[in-house]
């Protein structure tokens, strides 16, 4: 994919996050509650990256599976 649709995706993702961290304001009450929203979107940026990561391995992978692969000949020089 480009560069400006993984940008969209993530900028979505973490949008997504925000609005379910602010959904629910009484449990994240005063500076305690801004710390674990903080660290909770931390937390989700990072399985996002290493979901993308794998994706593109996965992706690789098979890419190289279908691939024809070059058969070597036995060359007789006689």
């Amino acid at each position: 994919m480009k560069r400006g649709t993984w940008s969209l995706i993530c900028i979505g993702l973490f949008l997504g996050a925000l609005t379910v961290a602010a959904a629910v304001p009484g449990v994240m009450d005063g500076f305690a509650g801004i710390v674990i929203t903080i660290f909770l979107l931390y937390c989700g940026i990072i399985v996002v990256a290493q979901l993308f990561s794998a994706l593109y391995a996965m992706r690789r992978m098979v890419e190289d599976s279908l691939d024809k692969k070059r058969v070597s000949r036995r060359v007789d020089l006689n």
